[in-house]
């Protein structure tokens, strides 16, 4: 009898384990898919506009999972209204809504085969997950979407060639551009008599152009150098865009003394200020002798008496440097416009090391990102 009953218990404690085994089992609880209506409705018609800040908001009613837990969801775009290719998806985490920029809707008709300033069908829809389970909406959603006016191929890199510009006529010496964002590019350079092209390959190139008025264009031909200066030239290929703005002088800033000295240009994007003693002692009455007003950034200065702050990457900076590493982020330049700078800032400081010195300083705005460094003399 007691054998018996012994035996029972085991089989108890067995089937008690296995229970608490299969209850403790994490099992990822089935999702569904998000419904409508949603935001852009089928059939939306969308002119895609330049600019960094253009976006478009997409919305949609909330998906569910079984087990009550918040899913996640991605805006999925297709070239088909069923089937058909992937062209790309953004993620929009655990909201509802996310906003898509313009750029990005171009880049995914792009690769949907809508050419350039041509309109032409996206088609959007939802996936909801949570863990490794999602489920895709049924329901695509069509967009009529205008492309941008740029061109269909954008190039990963930009060079100058030419013998107007500072790497002459010899491709090996060609200056290249500093990509700045998807299909944006910027560099600093200077133009003598001449001509000049922009390639994607100075060796080999496959893609060439050049720029005319506030446009790019595609040419097989070197062009003609604009007027003998200095220049900085942003190019947007989304949109065709070209801007080359003449650069008459850079200066740095003593923000006490609103004292400007000039810097000299040295050639690809680079600037200098040498045998310069940085006087930072405190011109203010009110403070003590021997105190420090150790403020700067750079002027620049463009044709048409346009001036520009060259100042640190935070408008509110008001740190020192940690050292004269060039490595240091604190050096990096930001541009800033009128009304966005005054005497006193945005500003940087000296690094106690160099105060009372005899410096070389330099800007470089060829560097990627661009930045300035202190030489002791």
């Amino acid at each position: 009898m007691k054998k018996i009953f012994n035996t029972i218990i085991g089989v108890c404690i067995v089937g008690a384990l296995v229970s608490c085994t299969e209850n403790m089992t994490y099992k990822d609880g089935e999702v569904t898919a998000s419904g409508g209506p949603a935001i852009p409705v089928n059939g939306y018609y969308l002119e895609l506009q330049a600019g960094a800040g253009v976006a478009t908001s997409f919305s949609w009613l909330p998906g569910a999972c079984e087990d009550g837990y918040p899913v996640q969801y991605e805006v999925l775009f297709f070239d088909q209204s069923a089937g058909g290719r992937e062209v790309g998806r953004v993620d929009a985490g655990l909201k509802t809504s996310v906003n898509i920029s313009h750029k990005q809707l171009n880049s995914m008709a792009s690769v949907a085969g809508i050419e350039p300033d041509r309109t032409g069908a996206l088609y959007w829809t939802l996936s909801v997950s949570r863990g490794v389970n999602e489920a895709i909406s049924a329901q695509r959603y069509a967009i009529d979407i205008k492309r941008l006016l740029g061109f269909s191929y954008i190039p990963p890199v930009l060079y100058l060639v030419g013998s107007a510009t500072e790497g002459g006529a010899n491709p090996a010496n060609a200056v290249p551009f500093r990509t700045v964002g998807d299909g944006e590019y910027e560099i600093y350079t200077q133009f003598s008599a001449g001509e000049y092209l922009i390639v994607d390959d100075p060796q080999n190139p496959e893609h060439s152009y050049a720029i005319q008025g506030d446009q790019a264009v595609e040419t097989t031909s070197p062009v003609a150098a604009p007027a003998a200066a200095i220049y900085r030239i942003t190019m947007d290929f989304n949109v065709k865009a070209a801007i080359a703005e003449q650069i008459t002088s850079v200066n740095h800033w003593f923000c006490t003394k609103s004292e400007l000295t000039p810097m000299e240009y040295l050639g690809r994007g680079l600037w200098a200020l040498k045998d310069h003693y940085l006087d930072a002692n405190d011109y203010w009455v009110a403070v003590p002798p021997g105190s420090q007003d150790d403020r700067y950034h750079f002027r620049a200065k463009l044709a048409g008496n346009v001036e520009e702050c060259w100042g640190p990457v935070s408008s509110g900076e008001d740190g020192k440097p940690s050292s004269v590493d060039p490595a240091n982020e604190y050096f990096q330049l930001k541009i800033y416009t009128i009304g966005a700078f005054d005497q006193w800032g945005p500003k940087f400081k000296y690094h106690a090391s160099v105060c009372e010195q005899t410096v070389d300083i330099y800007v470089d705005m060829g560097a990627n990102p661009p930045t300035h460094r202190f030489v002791i003399k």
